[in-house]
């Protein structure tokens, strides 16, 4: 599985405007066909959750009035904030990889990873964990630093990436961790659908830094969905 860094400071490569964001990531998720889905290896209920953000907020952004009420703004920076977190997930997981290549990248609005000047930190700090179950369809992830009596994460830091797999055994490659989720707080629930109860679940996590360079994965710890 790879990790790269995406910015998130001044330069980053997402526009903030509503306009240009607009033009920008209907252009990018335009580009990724269903061949470019298949090739690349992009778990369809991603790319759902992308469409599903993407009317939203299209419907927001092309309704959107001259004079434009407290909440419709808001409304609108929500929609844009979501879209914008599912697609920087989308590249950091899916289109930083070997086989999408630079010139894809460039297409789609994305600079190649090589070009991308930012000073790099290692991120040598792991997730110590454990699953609480307390409830129905979720589990409940509680996360720290390990080694530290606090559950602050590090300073500096976004957060823990959490990975998981639904699986009777335990995966073999990180690439079968198919889904996952940035948790900023500890502890974190993970929600499943009805249909998942009784099943088993495999989780990992990792530290990601304030330049969106993760760590190394945790070991894999398991529970059966309640």
């Amino acid at each position: 599985m790879n990790f790269f860094a995406i910015r998130s400071t001044r330069g980053d490569f997402v526009p903030t405007n509503a306009a240009r964001f607009q033009d920008w990531a209907n252009g990018l998720v335009t580009y990724i066909t269903p061949a470019r889905v298949t090739a690349w290896d992009i778990p369809s209920a991603t790319m759902s959750r992308v469409f599903d953000l993407l009317d939203t907020f299209n419907e927001l952004q092309d309704n959107f009035p001259n004079d434009p009420t407290r909440e419709q703004t808001e409304r609108r920076n929500a929609a844009q904030r979501a879209l914008t977190s599912e697609i920087r997930e989308l590249v950091r997981f899916y289109l930083r990889r070997k086989v999408v290549t630079d010139a894809d990248l460039k297409a789609m609005g994305i600079p190649p990873i090589d070009t991308i000047r930012t000073a790099h930190k290692n991120v040598t700090e792991t997730v110590d964990f454990r699953i609480v179950i307390n409830g129905t369809n979720n589990i409940i992830v509680d996360f720290r630093q390990s080694g530290a009596i606090h559950r602050a994460k590090p300073a500096g830091y976004d957060g823990a990436v959490l990975v998981w797999a639904i699986s009777e055994t335990e995966p073999k490659r990180d690439e079968e961790y198919n889904f996952h989720s940035l948790a900023s707080r500890t502890p974190y629930t993970i929600e499943f659908d009805n249909q998942m109860s009784g099943k088993r679940v495999w989780v990992r996590a990792m530290w990601q830094n304030a330049r969106g360079i993760t760590g190394r994965l945790s070991e894999a710890q398991t529970a059966i969905i309640p």
